[in-house]
């Protein structure tokens, strides 16, 4: 039991929602207790092949995962909340970012499904692609929709892509979102270590625009904003249970403050990006270079900094053409 753990304040329920499925789990706590039974059922072990040796079509076709389907509102209180979290100035249409947290914990109850093969604690999220089909309004009735696109193979284990989507009353596709997460229960194709390569130095060919001191706080509120309640974000203590050194900042809590400094009103139509690379321990100083040449298409890119020059992630956003 971890005795030591701040006293901290989540949502019941993170939105005003009813399932149109099996009944799921009641806000990040349910979210999480979810987890917790998923990982005890030892699910990875009894369905994949020893470490090292997992092959590509010894995982399940994503079709034999159900998708769930769930009515969910952008609760405009809520999406205030979410808007000052992460420093987004107030605007008419609801921040992409929470549109993001609508759909996780819809995702959630996909990757703690029995059918699902990996473990979800220590799973590692490598990139996100959103993209804004039509802006949302606060107070709106949706529906969101969550399925396994894919499972892979990555040099460190195995991946699985998780598809999200949207839609507004009229049956209109608004929202988008495909998540890319990495879990390192394998190892590569042939089982050995991969070697370390030189990375470039990110701040080349970018302009240094600022600089966030991210508190060791900042888990706990973005998780009462989100609803994602993992413990390696909640606390020094609760992280360590689970090997960290430190908590660790929400990846999408940096991506949707970086989303607002490339565009003015972060919920509006585009295609948003993140890649994730090192993690941000808390407290944390983190400075943001802005990549001084767009990309061909327009998109415009920003990237988080920490010390020794590692790069902890790459915002970018482009219009739709």
């Amino acid at each position: 039991m971890i005795r030591a753990m701040p006293r901290i304040s989540l949502p019941t329920s993170f939105s005003s929602s009813r399932s149109t499925g099996s009944a799921g789990p009641a806000g990040p706590l349910g979210t999480l207790g979810s987890v917790v039974r998923h990982e005890a059922s030892g699910a990875l072990r009894s369905r994949l092949p020893e470490r090292g040796r997992t092959r590509p079509d010894a995982l399940p076709d994503p079709q034999a995962i159900t998708p769930v389907r769930q009515r969910v509102q952008a609760d405009a209180e809520r999406a205030a909340a979410f808007a000052r979290c992460v420093g987004a100035a107030q605007a008419e249409h609801v921040h992409a970012g929470f549109l993001h947290t609508l759909t996780f914990p819809v995702s959630m109850r996909v990757l703690t499904a029995k059918a699902f093969p990996l473990p979800v604690l220590g799973l590692i999220h490598l990139e996100n692609t959103a993209t804004v089909h039509h802006p949302v309004g606060a107070d709106e009735q949706l529906t969101v929709r969550s399925r396994i696109r894919e499972f892979g193979r990555h040099r460190r284990g195995i991946t699985v892509t998780v598809l999200a989507e949207i839609w507004d009353e009229s049956g209109r596709l608004v929202f988008s979102d495909e998540s890319l997460y990495l879990s390192k229960t394998a190892a590569g194709d042939d089982g050995a270590p991969t070697a370390k390569t030189d990375r470039p130095d990110p701040r080349e060919g970018a302009r240094l625009i600022g600089r966030w001191r991210l508190p060791g706080d900042i888990g706990r509120r973005y998780a009462a904003v989100s609803g994602d309640a993992n413990p390696i974000h909640l606390s020094a203590v609760s992280a360590k249970a689970f090997g960290m050194k430190s908590s660790l900042a929400h990846g999408m809590y940096c991506a949707s403050r970086a989303l607002g400094l490339l565009v003015s009103d972060p919920g509006a139509a585009g295609t948003w990006r993140v890649a994730f690379g090192s993690p941000v321990f808390l407290p944390a100083a983190v400075d943001l270079w802005k990549v001084c040449d767009p990309e061909p298409d327009g998109q415009t890119a920003v990237r988080g900094i920490g010390r020794g020059a590692r790069q902890h992630f790459e915002v970018s956003f482009g219009r739709p053409s």
